[in-house]
Order: structure tokens, then C-alpha cells, then sequence
């Protein structure tokens, strides 16, 4: 939900939308993701940030 912040695991690198829109931050760069948009993240030795632009529920898949 809209200022909840969630952390991707570093072994997902996969990550698809499936309803809302996603704010993604990894190494100081953000995607943002509408849905259906999905998107492959690099490599990184660090957690990547999630969190929900508007005040629909985020749905995401991740693999």
C-alpha cells in the first residue's frame, strides 16, 4: 500500500507489475514500472526498494 516500503531479495532479478505502479530504487537509480510493465534489474550487491506511487495496492510477480 501507498508509503509502505518493501525489500527485493538479491536473488530476484525479474520483476513484473501486475496492477498499481511501482517505484523501484536499486544503486541510486529508480524505475518506476506501470502495470503491466515488467523489467530485469542488474546485478547488485544491494537490496532493491519498492514502494507504491498512488494509492492503489502494488501486485507484483518477482523471480
Amino acid at each position: 500500500m501507498k508509503n509502505e516500503v518493501y525489500r527485493l531479495p538479491q536473488n530476484h532479478q525479474e520483476i513484473q507489475v501486475l496492477s498499481g505502479i511501482a517505484w523501484i530504487t536499486l544503486d541510486k537509480q529508480d524505475i518506476i514500472l506501470h502495470s503491466p510493465e515488467k523489467s530485469s534489474l542488474p546485478p547488485s550487491k544491494n537490496f532493491a526498494v519498492i514502494s507504491a506511487l498512488n494509492n492503489m495496492p502494488l501486485i507484483l510477480a518477482v523471480w
